[in-house]
């Protein structure tokens, strides 16, 4: 089970001291000179990233009338990307037509943090980071870490969004764990490898097929499901997506969805043998100006034999920052857990500062920072006749959202529930993406 991302310290929580560049009114300047038949396209403020990376994410070509509703959607595409801190456009008189510049302003190529990682079951644990947001100009992000303290970690990630053909992508996670499994009782030492190849289908379909390898080693007996103490699990899964978001680093509107069917064992070989199957719906919808409605709807379905077929480190496990706020995970996980789970989260965000360029020091990166008000709901189940409206549980509460570049936002949480009255909690990532990553 991969730990929760490194929460970046240092510049970047210093950030929100340094000055910030107010993005200028695109499309009023661009108005001049809509239906103008465009001359030429030009690039600029580039330097590591290769020239095709921009252009092929542009559906404003030469020869074609000059659209700022096109230009605007070429745009956002290149904030999607992740490498640019900022990406701007602008047009000028060439004769009777209009030639159109796209500006650019990258992220650092390399950077060095202190990678701080906190989970609700074994506190925080720090170390050495080093990202290649833009490595060879080709948006592929390497990362490795190595954090020590309530968990001992390593972990490496090479993404590569689009390799070849139509967005056919690369994706590889490498780690090692060492941790204490609180919830279930026993010293965890496990190593992951889970390469994963996925392409679009048309413009929101989504297709990717994943193999993973898990060595899981518990100190004590009866954790695994092997004899020896030591489970060797081989997992082959595949999954459909459908991502509609008008923008990738702070959704407004649109959906992201996505079906995901995984074998375990069986003809794989290994230990275990069951299915696993999951349905993560998220929708968000402008409720006015300046705020989301967010809403999340993730279930999690397995066969077999908790402890036979199906080993018990594979559970779920109720309450915490990424489940049902206002609950302990320490109490209520010890609860309300199960095989299967069912989770909702109904969030509605106030942009406090949009997302826009940040510059620090030599560095330009992309932040901002929403408050939201949430309610959560949830429960884990074993077998049918314990998914019962009374088993399931509830809460509430307020938090804010500082949105960072690598890992998409830190949560500092207060939430609320009639059994357990006030939690605070801290995480990374947002809600839907942290419980979707069985993140505790």
């Amino acid at each position: 089970m991969r730990p929760r991302r490194g929460l970046l310290a240092g510049g970047l929580l210093l950030a929100a001291l340094a000055g910030r560049a107010e993005p200028p009114d695109t499309a009023a300047a661009l108005a001049p000179w809509a239906g103008r038949t465009l001359t030429a396209i030009d690039l600029a403020g580039r330097d590591v990233t290769r020239e095709h990376v921009i252009r092929r994410e542009l559906q404003s070509q030469v020869g074609q009338p000059l659209d700022p509703d096109t230009v605007l959607a070429d745009l956002q595409r290149l904030r999607n990307l992740g490498i640019f801190a900022e990406a701007e456009a602008a047009a000028e008189a060439d004769g009777e037509g209009a030639r159109l510049t796209y500006t650019v302003r990258e992220m650092p190529p390399w950077v060095p943090y202190l990678s701080l990682t906190y989970t609700e079951e074994n506190g925080f644990s720090a170390g050495p980071g080093l990202s290649a947001l833009n490595l060879a100009g080709r948006q592929v992000t390497l990362s490795a870490r190595a954090e020590f303290g309530g968990a001992n970690q390593y972990r490496v990630r090479l993404l590569w969004p689009w390799m070849a053909g139509d967005h056919v992508s690369l994706d590889v996670y490498a780690a090692r764990l060492e941790r204490d499994d609180t919830l279930n009782g026993f010293r965890e030492q496990s190593h992951e490898f889970t390469p994963s190849v996925g392409r679009y289908l048309g413009p929101h379909g989504r297709l990717a097929g994943t193999l993973s390898l898990l060595r899981m080693e518990a100190d004590v007996p009866g954790k695994t499901l092997s004899p020896d103490d030591v489970d060797q699990l081989v997992r082959l899964g595949v999954s459909l997506g459908w991502d509609t978001r008008d923008r990738w680093d702070s959704p407004r509107r649109g959906w992201l969805n996505e079906l995901e069917l995984t074998r375990t064992g069986g003809f794989l070989g290994g230990d275990g043998d069951f299915w696993t199957a999951t349905l993560d719906l998220r929708r968000w919808q402008p409720a006015g100006k300046r705020q989301t409605l967010m809403l999340s709807g993730l279930a999690t379905l397995q066969t077999g034999l908790t402890g036979r077929d199906l080993p018990v480190y594979m559970d779920f496990h109720m309450g915490g920052a990424n489940t049902i706020r206002g609950y302990s995970l320490d109490v209520l996980g010890h609860q309300l857990y199960g095989k299967n789970q069912l989770v909702g989260t109904l969030e509605h965000s106030f942009e406090l500062v949009p997302v826009r360029r940040w510059d620090v020091w030599k560095w330009s990166l992309r932040m901002g920072l929403d408050l939201a008000v949430f309610g959560d709901a949830g429960i884990a189940w074993e077998e049918a006749r314990d998914l019962t409206l009374p088993r399931a549980r509830g809460g509430l509460g307020a938090g804010l959202r500082l949105r960072l570049p690598a890992t998409e936002m830190v949560r500092f949480d207060l939430g609320w529930s009639p059994a357990e009255g006030f939690h605070f909690h801290l995480a990374a990532l947002s809600k839907p993406e942290a419980q979707r990553k069985r993140l505790r």
